[in-house]
């Protein structure tokens, strides 16, 4: 049985994806027991689970502000760039020493809708997933020779998870926007990281699981 990392599992959107994962060795990591702003927390983690095969990283943080009110509030725009860049970027960094090791691994990352369509007061957070975006590019042509693959999902709008920090008014608004007329579901989000595992092809790619929009 494989073994899988999931960052972010305790999350309200994670915590549903796991529940339909049970063929693998699933390791729910929450911001308590790795915080991505702690280089040590990633490498300490990786050094006691050198054997982990496939890390999904969900953790991101939200900090919704028009670009121009960012001079006041430092404290946020620095935390984004900490966790959805810098803390990212050294998780990725320190599995793929033991994937390359090993010759097989599986990265991936969760995206969003943001990075295509413009949604007001996600400018940071829509930057950081299209760097997600371009990142698993590079990273398949570093290591598509070791057996290793890394891809995005990038996410619509979604039953569960940030979705509902939005007003009811826009969700429903947004639904009658989707060409599927309706969320998506945990389920599709883990099918479709199941996909990804066990196609070898699939590499340095992003899918989008938006309904259409």
């Amino acid at each position: 049985m494989k073994k899988l990392a999931f960052f972010g599992g305790s999350g309200g959107l994670g915590s549903q994806v796991i529940k339909f994962l049970d063929q693998y060795d699933v390791n729910s990591v929450s911001s308590t027991l790795v915080n991505f702003t702690k280089e040590y927390d990633i490498s300490n983690y990786f050094s006691r689970n050198p054997d982990t095969d496939i890390i999904v990283i969900f953790s991101n943080y939200n900090h919704n502000s028009f670009l121009h009110k960012y001079e006041s509030n430092d404290l946020e725009l620095s935390k984004q760039i900490d966790i959805n860049i810098k803390g990212v970027t050294e998780c990725i960094s320190r599995a793929l020493k033991d994937m390359r090791a090993k010759g097989y691994g599986r990265i991936i990352l969760a995206s969003s809708i943001t990075v295509d369509k413009n949604v007001i007061g996600t400018s940071i957070y829509a930057a950081a997933k299209a760097y997600y975006e371009n990142l698993v590019k590079t990273i398949a042509v570093e290591n598509a020779s070791k057996g290793i693959t890394a891809n995005c999902i990038q996410l619509g709008y979604m039953d569960g998870g940030l979705t509902y920090t939005l007003p009811k008014e826009f969700i429903q608004t947004t639904i009658n926007n989707i060409p599927a007329k309706r969320l998506g579901t945990p389920k599709e989000i883990a099918d479709t990281i199941n996909f990804i595992i066990n196609n070898e092809y699939i590499n340095g790619t992003t899918i989008k699981l938006t309904g259409g929009l």
